[in-house]
């Protein structure tokens, strides 16, 4: 199953968010999960169609309102502080009005599959996650680009500290019009000039990808993992699929997820597992994930895959954070769920390939994924025995 899904997903070319492949795709997998014998449903949600205008929308609010201190301090700040607000929601994936409402032009969709006859009465419940939907290249994603993302994202938010404490106190001051500070906010206008120029060409030239690392992989071993626990189900806790759409922007799938399922779930109750980019690179849970404030995965999922981790089969698998860029999985740990990630990572800790050309079917090694796949079930009856 796992070669087969891999290599269905990929025959759709791309599956760019709101597009007709991403739909098609979705229908794909739906019919998968009812084959296996789960009750599938197709959950649709309004989406943009890519993060670029965002955060041209983002960096071009920074790039004005920086340097207009120096003239208009008042309209500025308000300027600068209403961008901030807008970029720190999309961040935290808590406060995203840009990305689920004004830009939201298209149509996606989540794939479901549950157990037939289960009600989610059992005391914890497991949701097996991948992202269906695929990217687009751009050059900050460029391979040479990549392993920068993590430093000029951190460059990013000092200059934006020195910006809002400049924006609140310079004007009221003679300092903001000393030369060395006029400096720094014309560099810090244009850097965020370049940034928003960047959104502009990843939108402009952008192609979309293959993504058979990101994620045909991830959703071929859910698949095989869905395979073989309607096999052999677990005893003792509940399991369920999601396949999100509108991953590569901005996570909106999940969100659209967690808001419409708010009644049911529970941070309690359930669990999330996720398997996103398994390229190249080594095998990885990872033990944290965001960009600002980078949160840790589950203290007991963790531990149990500790555990396996120290068994031969599966020594090459270890612990390891990601902080290069956001997964699915930052949106329920950021209300309080429990979760944990799957991941292929290069030593210097970014996926590859990565939204870019070479992210195509010869790049997925089949044997990563069956043992990623073989790892994953492990854990999830380890965790299973746990909850007797």
């Amino acid at each position: 199953m796992l070669k087969k899904t891999l290599e269905d997903l990929c025959g759709f070319g791309h599956r760019a968010t709101t597009t007709a492949n991403e739909r098609k795709a979705a229908d794909y997998l739906f019919s998968g999960l009812e084959k296996l014998g789960y009750a599938a449903s197709l959950e649709e949600f309004r989406s943009p169609g890519t993060f670029s205008w965002t955060y041209f929308a983002i960096y071009l609010g920074f790039a004005i309102s920086i340097p207009l201190s120096l003239y208009l301090p008042v309209a500025s700040l308000i300027i600068f502080l209403v961008t901030l607000v807008l970029f720190l929601g999309e961040q935290t994936t808590l406060f995203s009005p840009l990305t689920e409402i004004i830009f939201a032009r298209g149509r996606s969709q989540n794939v479901l599959g549950r157990r037939a006859g289960s009600r989610g009465q059992a005391g914890k419940r497991l949701w097996l996650v991948a992202h269906y939907d695929s990217s687009k290249t751009s050059l900050a994603f460029s391979p040479s680009s990549v392993p920068l993302l993590r430093p000029l994202f951190l460059f990013s938010l000092i200059l934006l500290a020195l910006a809002f404490f400049i924006l609140l106190f310079g004007f009221r001051t003679a300092l903001i019009h000393r030369l060395p500070l006029k400096v720094g906010l014309f560099f810090s206008g244009a850097y965020f000039f370049y940034m928003a120029l960047m959104m502009l060409e990843r939108e402009l030239r952008g192609v979309p990808v293959m993504g058979a690392a990101d994620n045909a992989s991830g959703v071929a071993v859910v698949m095989e993992l869905a395979r073989r626990l309607s096999q052999k189900p677990l005893s003792h806790i509940d399991f369920a699929v999601l396949f999100t759409g509108a991953e590569e922007v901005e996570m909106v799938g999940m969100s659209h997820f967690l808001k419409r399922h708010e009644r049911e779930l529970s941070p309690e109750k359930d669990y999330f597992l996720n398997f996103d980019s398994l390229g190249d690179g080594k095998l990885c849970w990872i033990t944290k994930e965001g960009m600002i404030r980078p949160l840790a995965g589950s203290a007991a999922l963790m531990g149990l895959a500790g555990e396996l981790s120290r068994e031969e089969k599966f020594s090459s698998i270890a612990g390891c954070p990601f902080t290069a860029l956001t997964l699915d999985t930052l949106v329920p740990r950021a209300r309080g769920f429990q979760v944990l990630s799957f991941m292929a990572l290069t030593e210097k800790k970014f996926p590859k390939p990565w939204h870019w050309f070479d992210d195509t079917l010869e790049r997925v090694d089949l044997n990563k994924l069956l043992l990623a796949a073989d790892f994953a079930e492990e854990l999830v009856r380890k965790f299973d025995r746990s909850a007797a």
